[in-house]
């Protein structure tokens, strides 16, 4: 098994980096990303603040591990699939995702909207990977125009409605699910899957 190549260090960090990871994912179904304080994180999981910000600079960056964690997932899922097929897949494991924690996605929305998110050097190390996934994948970052737009790029149109056709699949991706919690909304899966058959018809 690939986790017995790890040193007991490795194991530690990338341990201890996921822990505080899924302590704010857990939450975060509850509270505010404002209402959550690193001196909270730190407390729980019985280590210093100093402790916390050797891995991230701020609750921000946690929102980005989580995107970077989101990516190397979609990777692994779409991995050998025809471009059609993955992005039927992204978004069916997306939603998945996201009903497990509404809250955190609306957070990642929110900062996005409000502040914006830039990559700052935040990666998955060969530990988290094993240990996160049960294997050492193979990791490039990303976030939703990485994995997309190259899939896009597949077939044969014209780029300016393949433009068009990644700004609807990316509208559809984030702002879809702030309409969950209307009474006849039913499945994100299935509503996903009825835009995306609707944008892609465009382009099949």
């Amino acid at each position: 098994m690939p986790i017995n190549t790890l040193s007991l260090r490795e194991k530690k960090q990338a341990t201890l980096k996921l822990k505080i990871l899924d302590t704010f994912d857990e939450k975060l179904k509850t509270k505010a990303l404002a209402d959550i304080s690193v001196k909270e994180i730190a407390k729980e999981l019985d280590i210093s603040e100093m402790t916390f910000f050797n891995y991230f600079g701020s609750k921000k960056e946690v929102l980005i591990y989580f995107i970077e964690l989101w990516s190397l997932e979609m990777q692994m899922h779409i991995e050998g699939l025809e471009a059609l097929e993955a992005i039927y897949r992204i978004f069916e494991e997306t939603a998945k995702t996201i009903e497990k924690n509404p809250n955190l996605f609306m957070e990642i929305v929110s900062t996005m909207a409000l502040q914006g998110i830039v990559k700052k050097d935040i990666n998955i190390g060969r530990a988290e990977r094993i240990l996160r996934f049960g294997k050492d994948v193979s990791y490039s970052e990303g976030g939703f125009f990485d994995i997309i737009v190259p899939l896009l790029s597949q077939f044969e149109s014209s780029q300016k409605r393949l433009e068009l056709v990644y700004l609807a699949l990316f509208n559809t991706c984030f702002a879809l699910p702030l309409a969950m919690q209307h009474p006849s909304f039913g499945s994100l899966k299935e509503r996903y899957f009825e835009q995306l058959d609707f944008i892609l018809k465009e382009i099949r």
